[in-house]
């Protein structure tokens, strides 16, 4: 897990989304897109829209690792699957309130 500092949490946060790159065998990117992110304790977590495990990026990323960027910067990062159920409640609560609070009115 990366220690991230605070200058570096509250890009994430104002962000929302990153730019997602984990390698491939050949450590070129798999995959090369914005994902929505959301920070929980002091972490960055990121979900792939079909299921976190069925996701190519997610198998790449847990095999070779990869990186992010986020306002500018670009962080060498592991990808760690989160079993923790309690973790896991606290991550979907964080990614719902961003939902709910970045909807545009029409």
């Amino acid at each position: 897990m990366a220690s991230w500092s605070e200058e570096e949490l509250k890009a994430f946060k104002e962000a929302q989304t990153l730019q997602n790159r984990p390698y491939s065998d050949d450590k070129s990117f798999a995959e090369d897109n914005p994902v929505w992110e959301v920070t929980v304790d002091k972490q960055v977590f990121i979900r792939g829209a079909k299921g976190i495990e069925n996701t190519k990026w997610y198998q790449a990323g847990i095999k070779n690792g990869g990186q992010v960027e986020v306002a500018g910067k670009t962080f060498e990062v592991e990808y760690q699957p989160v079993k923790n159920a309690e973790l896991i409640k606290q991550v979907t609560a964080a990614y719902n309130k961003n939902i709910k609070t970045n909807i545009p009115l029409t």
